[in-house]
């Protein structure tokens, strides 16, 4: 079977698994429908093995998939294996209540090209491929602004950030410059699909590490751009009580690391090291240029997007519930099993 396809049809079936709970306010459940509809689609004659590098869940004890786990077809010498980081619902609070801002994405690239990543904060700045070229990631983003304003002839860039305390001083210095700020709760990974459908410049924030290596596939696969620097927990949540104790795993975990530091600025090939890498994604309630599923007259209809080679698709996709619990029994299962 075409790998495109397979991993495609991956986060297809985690949107449909996940609609069953979509409001329902129940993280866990919701999580847990998607990362089971992935690991059956997932699972043995599909030609490739797949190898967590980045999961999600170990903070939360959601469901997961973990680091170095193995899907696919394990038992075949022959099949070759893949990196694999994986987020089954990105964004589980807004599909949890409802609300823009939640995807099922994968990224894959050949086997020892990913970067690994535990729980931590990372800055992340994602440029669009229209402006791939014109950035030097190494000044600060007001700078990078001015610059594009400059060689651009125009100051009404489009910016998405995300809306946290921790931004609002950069919000403010680009509201002076003349940037035209759209604000998200959640899904920085969403916003960089947006940044690469032409709806922003550029999208900014700290948030998750693990989901830099996601944004860092895309940008490769789309011709976009990225610089990510690590920030330390400190620095997001001074005065937490389980800020001590995260500050010394991170620096534990940092201590063993060649060549990164606090102060390295990383791109995305530092990331993902792999040109050929690709990127997909479907919509959970997801926002801007992704429609959320919806469900009419038996039929499912879900927003997909993928990127790679610098060739970027967006995809409505039919699922005809009637028809594929004809074809395919693993298909039939989990909509028997997660039809609302």
């Amino acid at each position: 079977m075409n790998k495109d396809m397979v991993l495609l049809r991956a986060v297809e079936m985690a949107a449909i698994a996940s609609y069953k709970y979509i409001g329902k306010k129940d993280k866990n459940a919701l999580d847990g429908a998607a990362v089971e509809a992935m690991k059956v689609m997932l699972g043995k004659n599909i030609g490739i093995k797949l190898r967590v590098v980045n999961g999600e869940g170990e903070l939360d004890n959601a469901p997961m998939f973990y680091y170095g786990q193995i899907l696919g077809d394990v038992d075949n010498p022959h099949a070759p294996t893949l990196d694999m980081s994986v987020d089954p619902v990105e964004g589980t609070n807004p599909a949890a209540y409802n609300f823009a801002g939640s995807i099922a994405t994968i990224a894959v690239s050949r086997e020892g090209t990913m970067k690994q990543f535990p729980e931590m904060y990372m800055e992340k700045l994602f440029i669009s491929p229209s402006l791939a070229g014109m950035v030097d990631f190494q000044e600060p983003l007001p700078k990078i602004v001015k610059g594009l304003q400059k060689k651009l002839q125009k100051k009404t860039l489009k910016a998405i950030i995300l809306d946290k305390p921790r931004h609002e001083k950069i919000v403010k210095e680009l509201d002076n410059l003349g940037v035209i700020v759209r604000l998200i709760k959640d899904g920085d990974v969403l916003g960089a699909i947006d940044v690469v459908n032409g709806e922003a410049d550029f999208v900014y924030g700290v948030g998750g590490a693990p989901e830099a290596v996601l944004m860092a596939s895309l940008a490769i696969a789309s011709g976009a751009e990225m610089s990510a620097r690590l920030v330390p927990y400190q620095e997001v949540w001074l005065d937490e009580s389980e800020t001590k104790e995260r500050q010394d795993l991170e620096e534990k975990w940092l201590a063993k690391q060649t060549n990164l530091q606090w102060t390295t600025l990383m791109m995305a090939p530092d990331l993902v090291n792999d040109p050929r890498t690709r990127f997909f994604a479907a919509g959970i309630t997801a926002g801007g240029t992704l429609k959320p599923i919806d469900y009419l007259n038996g039929k499912f209809y879900i927003n997909t997007f993928m990127a790679s080679h610098g060739i970027v698709r967006n995809l409505t996709t039919t699922y005809d519930v009637s028809q594929i619990n004809n074809l395919k029994p693993e298909v039939k299962y989990l909509f028997d099993k997660y039809h609302r």
